[in-house]
């Protein structure tokens, strides 16, 4: 384990809660400790109240937010003498837990404090760290005799077993607390849930806590080997595509795939079945379902006997109050071992990814181990329907409309491709752009929204590309192709035959290329789409035109034959004929002049020769582009749409 502890950024904090903070987020950043905001920590120091005077106080970390990004924004300050005060109490529900630590809060408009704010409180020590280490959790739940702790750490770490976070682990802590055992120890494990160390100096607190963890993950590595899953295997991007909408059918939408790692085949049935006897730590079942759907030759078949188990599962409660969650999986083992989740958003399905990683690694160790026991399906089952659990869930927003959709834009670069690749995204979909220009990687950088160098006339490399994009994100619901270049304007007479055919390949055969490219994957989508790019020169050519015009031609003939074949399949194709839209790089300053010189015009009345007056910017044609593959024309297919302003010739 490694101590990122800098003497240096430690000394530039200025009060106790900075360098909470700041050890925080070293606890944060290490995936081994936790995952996506699991974990919390505290701090106890002193505070005003409204009338001047100094109390105790505790600050710990709010609910939602993230360990590894978090700054003092991220506590809630409680009084301290009013969280011990509950702690006496013989019961609390979660409902009066969660409104008497409300009413606890300095600032009552705060975020609510972590569900475990008691036991933090209770901890008799100034700086309080609590992980999910995964060494800690894999010899926890291992089948390895409860002696192993001893063997491990000797008795300077105390073990209890597992209950309910919330007020039930608060009367656990308060009774060890009583009977001296913080005293007796520097460190502490909650059986199926985690470490605590803690330490009136925050260097040794933390110290501590990757101490014990390195410790036993030495213990680990030493007796058991360094096991650890391989990287995802790419899967046939067409099943996958089927996969994903089958998963995403039993969800009611859309859903992400993510790749999260593989382990040997000859491992994959065992892990699932070790899998179905606990989470790593209770944390995790509110990410993911407690065991995986197991996906071999009949993918339909894993996933039937998947909702067929969960509904068991489910109905094992025998509770009516309960509303079962959907029957969709959240992460998936297949046959050869590979192993990818499945989220609603990309967030969703990263942190699934993440978890599925963390309990592949952790049932390795298991397998050398002898077995793994973790929570009950009883306990597992409370934590999954617990109510302030799943209020985490409900407060993440729902999103907008495109998101769980995956967009893959050709030409994406720059101008009108730029400017659908940024719609597209702002309205939540996933975003794959392609071009030629490597810009497209610095543009398109973000998460969800990447760019790939594609040179759209190469077969294999735009193959390669919709496979890349599968393999990174489930499938594809929305192709927007629109690679395109504007050749030199030459009359037909004195033709360059290079002129031509270079226009015939970017302006129609890539087009092309991508459609199909990318149609065997499409046709999986949900409500796909497939829009491409012509122009109003095929409605209303132009003289000098010809290797363009004919070009777009040919591509909005290609785009009427594609509606035919595929609107049997609930695939939407269409055009869109833009014109004078010059905020793009295909409209450099020599085309502009020469354009304007053939019509006779300064190149400002060029731009704005529409009918409109105006000018026709890419967010325009991004906009409509948008209506087109976002829903608002979900029953229109083969139409030719202009964008330019108004045009006499076209209308």
């Amino acid at each position: 384990m490694k101590n990122r502890w800098n003497p240096v950024d430690a000394a530039e904090t200025s009060s106790d809660l900075e360098l909470r903070a700041y050890s925080s987020r070293l606890i944060g950043v290490d995936p081994e400790l936790v995952l996506h905001g699991g974990g919390n920590t505290s701090v106890k120091t002193t505070a005003y109240n409204i009338f001047g005077e100094t109390v105790e106080a505790i600050y710990v970390k709010s609910s939602g937010f993230d360990l590894a990004k978090m700054g003092v924004e991220g506590f809630t300050g409680l009084e301290l003498c009013r969280l011990l005060a509950l702690a006496e109490l013989p019961a609390l529900s979660d409902t009066e837990m969660v409104r008497e630590v409300k009413r606890a809060q300095f600032d009552p408009s705060a975020a609510n404090a972590s569900i475990e704010a008691i036991v933090h409180a209770l901890i008799p020590f100034r700086f309080v760290d609590h992980s999910h280490a995964d060494a800690i959790l894999t010899i926890s739940n291992s089948a390895l005799p409860v002696s192993t702790w001893r063997d491990v750490f000797g008795e300077a770490v105390a073990v209890l077993p597992y209950v309910k976070p919330g007020f039930d682990l608060a009367r656990q802590i308060s009774e060890f607390s009583a009977s001296g055992g913080f005293k007796k120890h520097d460190g502490l494990v909650l059986e199926n849930h985690g470490l605590f160390t803690f330490h009136d100096d925050a260097r040794k607190s933390y110290d501590r806590h990757i101490e014990l963890v390195d410790v036993a993950q030495r213990f680990l590595e030493q007796n058991y080997g360094v096991l650890a899953p391989s990287d995802a295997l790419e899967e046939d991007p067409v099943k996958l595509a089927k996969l994903r909408r089958a998963i995403g059918d039993m969800a009611g939408g859309p859903v992400i795939s993510r790749p999260s790692c593989s382990v040997p085949s000859d491992f994959a049935e065992r892990l699932t079945r070790l899998s179905r006897r606990g989470t790593v730590t209770p944390e995790h079942v509110i990410h993911n379902k407690p065991f995986p759907a197991f996906i071999g030759d009949d993918a339909h078949g894993g996933l039937d006997n998947f909702a067929s188990d969960y509904q068991a599962y489910f109905d094992r409660a025998n509770d009516p109050d309960l509303v079962r969650l959907p029957l969709n999986p959240h992460w998936a083992v297949f046959g050869n071992g590979n192993i990818r989740s499945f989220g609603v958003n990309q967030k969703r399905a990263d942190v699934s990814a993440d978890v599925a990683r963390t309990t592949a690694k952790a049932l390795l160790y298991a397998d050398r181990t002898g077995d793994w026991k973790g929570l009950s399906e009883d306990d597992l089952r409370a934590l999954e329907y617990w109510e302030l659990e799943q209020a985490k869930l409900r407060k993440q927003p729902k999103g907008p409309e495109l998101t769980g959709k995956i967009a893959l834009v050709s030409g994406a670069a720059a101008g009108i491709g730029f400017a659908v690749a940024q719609k597209l995204r702002e309205r939540g979909a996933v975003v794959v752009g392609l071009d030629i220009n490597e810009a497209v990687r610095i543009r398109l950088n973000g998460t969800g929204f990447e760019g790939l160098v594609v040179d759209a006339t190469d077969r294999s490399a735009v193959e390669n590309a919709v496979a890349q994009v599968t393999h990174a994100y489930g499938g594809l619901d929305i192709v927007v192709s629109n690679a395109g270049i504007f050749t030199a304007g030459e009359r037909v007479e004195q033709m360059d035959d290079d002129n031509w055919a270079r226009s015939m390949q970017v302006n129609l055969d890539a087009h092309m290329i991508l459609a199909r490219a990318a149609i065997p994957v499409l046709r999986h989508g949900f409500d796909p789409s497939l829009l491409v790019m012509a122009s109003r020169n095929v409605p209303a050519p132009g003289a000098g035109a010809a290797a363009y015009s004919v070009a777009k031609a040919g591509l909005t003939q290609l785009m009427r034959v594609l509606a035919l074949e595929l609107s049997p399949e609930g695939i939407t194709v269409n055009a869109l004929h833009p014109d004078a839209v010059f905020d793009t790089e295909l409209w450099t300053e020599e085309a502009l002049n020469r354009s304007a010189m053939r019509y006779g015009l300064t190149v400002d009345e060029y731009k704005r020769r529409n009918l409109m007056k105006n000018e026709v910017s890419s967010t325009d044609v991004a906009n409509a582009a948008l209506a087109l593959v976002g829903g608002t024309f979900r029953r229109t297919t083969g139409a030719q749409i202009p964008i330019d302003g108004g045009n006499e010739r076209v209308i």
